[in-house]
């Protein structure tokens, strides 16, 4: 059964604060519950002042899925414990008769990216007004800059800001960043007032952050837990970028900057195959986006310029490699920095969170292998991770029923496996892979990678974890 979402939007009378938006839907018990939803619109709107244009009405839209996401936890309100039927009724667009056309379109591409299977409804709306705040130093003059960037404060948008301040000194990058954690922010500010103190790239780039999400007030009594996996903040991520950029021009990119062996995700064992495998900057996705935005009339072109590089491999190829070693611990590329509980790292490093990462994730193991690959993947790493997986106290490899061995266990035993070329490739298939001229490229790149994973290991591994992985 489909868990039907109501939306009603109400003016906001507070100068600074967007509408009010209100998710509704019915609980298990059948109780109608109801939340409002984040907006921080006005770093947005002091460099658009756009509020009608098909931009404007994609990016609300990214808001709207994204927060719809978040909201409907997948354990309870799917069949199996993954897949969930959403039913999303009076999205509010104001280019109505162009989103109708491209309705299916729109619902192929998040289906894909979130796993599950949704169903839009729009209505139109007329634009509605904003009143910002009286006073506000935030205003950009948009003219100056020819380059839009998505800055996540993780290393791989670190690398892509970098490579786009030095490629050409003409270059002026406006940074587009959801701050929604909270340490995301940390992450962004701490590179971005880095960079400020030692004057890189003066007045040629500025950041824009948002925060949006799903609310803490709750309409009535009951409350919901919300789902954790963020399949969706990709699309939030263009939603924003893209609605910058088009006001800009018609010809200003949206850069995003992710490695290739993120992107393409390839599944480690068949559990993870298909839907249950992440597809946020997956090359059929942002294909299918591209395709979105352009028959809404958008042209601004979406480029992954990391697409057929590995995580390493963006390192060693920066074009601004002194800076990167010497800011590159202010990066953040974990995925599960709160789960701290079990970490090996003193109890004081933890309460200061001078450890930005658990060690144990898979995006933590990718970076390891990365800057290993590049000769930074220091001796010190007790102060740099939560856990050393070569190394670990309470961390135990073989303990199947331990998760936050999985994802270890998981590569080791992939890296075992020891695939082929051609098994490579019809897996890349099987998982969504429609770019068939590249194909030979992208199982190139999951060959390399697996290389470079193996030289980490066996620099670094016991002989138990070599093992496992097939190196003795």
């Amino acid at each position: 059964m489909a868990t039907i979402i109501n939306i009603q939007m109400i003016p906001s009378e507070t100068r600074g604060v967007f509408h009010k938006v209100i998710l509704s839907f019915t609980s298990e018990n059948g109780k109608t519950c109801s939340i409002n939803t984040l907006l921080d619109f006005e770093p947005l709107w002091l460099f658009t002042k756009d509020n009608k244009s098909e931009a404007y009405d994609f990016f609300i839209l990214s808001t709207l899925i994204y927060n719809i996401d978040r909201l409907i936890n997948r354990e309870r309100f799917s069949n199996e414990g993954w897949t969930r039927e959403i039913k999303v009724n009076d999205i509010p667009v104001v280019n109505l008769e162009k989103f109708e056309n491209c309705k299916d379109q729109i619902i192929s591409a998040i289906n894909f990216l979130t796993g599950d299977n949704w169903n839009l409804n729009f209505v139109y709306r007329k634009p509605q007004q904003y009143n910002k705040k009286m006073k506000s130093e935030f205003a950009i003059d948009q003219q100056t800059y020819n380059k839009v960037c998505l800055f996540s404060g993780g290393l791989d948008s670190l690398i892509g800001f970098i490579d786009l301040m030095n490629e050409d000194v003409n270059n002026k990058v406006l940074l587009v960043s959801h701050k929604g954690l909270g340490k995301e922010r940390k992450d962004q500010d701490g590179i971005v007032d880095k960079l400020s103190k030692a004057d890189y790239y003066y007045g040629r780039y500025k950041l824009i952050q948002s925060n949006i999400g799903v609310g803490r007030k709750w309409v009535d009594d009951e409350k919901i837990a919300s789902e954790t996996t963020f399949r969706s903040r990709s699309l939030l991520f263009i939603g924003m970028g893209i609605y910058i950029a088009n006001n800009i021009s018609q010809t200003t990119p949206l850069v995003v900057p992710e490695n290739g062996t993120i992107s393409l995700n390839m599944p480690l064992d068949p559990s993870r195959r298909s839907a249950c495998s992440t597809r946020t900057t997956h090359p059929n996705f942002i294909s299918s986006i591209q395709n979105i935005i352009n028959n809404l009339g958008i042209q601004n072109r979406i480029i992954t310029p990391y697409s057929f590089l590995t995580k390493g491999e963006m390192i060693k190829e920066c074009k601004g490699k002194e800076l990167l070693t010497n800011i590159v611990d202010l990066s953040c590329s974990c995925a599960k920095r709160g789960h701290n509980k079990y970490w090996d790292a003193l109890p004081s490093e933890i309460i200061d969170n001078k450890i930005r990462h658990c060690g144990m994730c898979l995006p933590c193991l990718y970076r390891r292998v990365s800057l290993f690959f590049c000769g930074l993947d220091s001796d010190n790493i007790g102060h740099k991770y939560g856990t050393d997986v070569f190394n670990g106290k309470k961390y135990r490899i073989k303990d199947i029923k331990q998760k936050s061995s999985r994802d270890f266990r998981a590569l080791l035993n992939f890296v075992n496996q020891n695939k082929s070329r051609s098994e490579i490739e019809k897996e890349l298939v099987i998982c969504g892979v429609k770019d068939i001229e590249n194909l030979h490229c992208y199982s190139d790149l999951i060959l390399r990678n697996v290389d470079q994973i193996k030289a980490w290991i066996m620099c670094k591994g016991t002989d138990e974890i070599k093992k496992m992985a097939g190196l003795i």
